[in-house]
């Protein structure tokens, strides 16, 4: 039944240990690469730094409801850009970090 002695060697029980450890290294790196490219579910494209920069440009919805009062003439000039002012140096240090 066995034409070279009685079964696979030491070396040959090596090798494969060996091989399968190999496989599975670059089997599971394959994945978490594939995982990372893909990054998470939900995550907005173009990461952090776009999600931050269009923050930072993007009026506050306190800024969005103070210009519609003053569209409204609910409040006149002086009001508007007092209370602008404010907003703006309110966000102003949340912005920075």
């Amino acid at each position: 039944m066995y034409w070279y002695g009685h079964g696979p060697g030491g070396w040959f029980i090596a090798l494969m240990a060996v091989g399968t450890a190999a496989f599975l290294i670059v089997l599971l790196l394959g994945v978490y690469l594939l995982v990372r490219r893909t990054g998470e579910v939900g995550a907005p494209q173009g990461g952090t730094e776009r999600r931050r920069a269009s923050r930072a440009d993007s009026p506050t919805r306190a800024e969005e409801i103070l210009a519609e009062r003053y569209a409204h003439g609910d409040i006149d000039d002086e009001e508007y850009r007092r209370r602008a002012e404010t907003l703006r140096s309110l966000d102003g240090p949340a912005q920075q970090g």
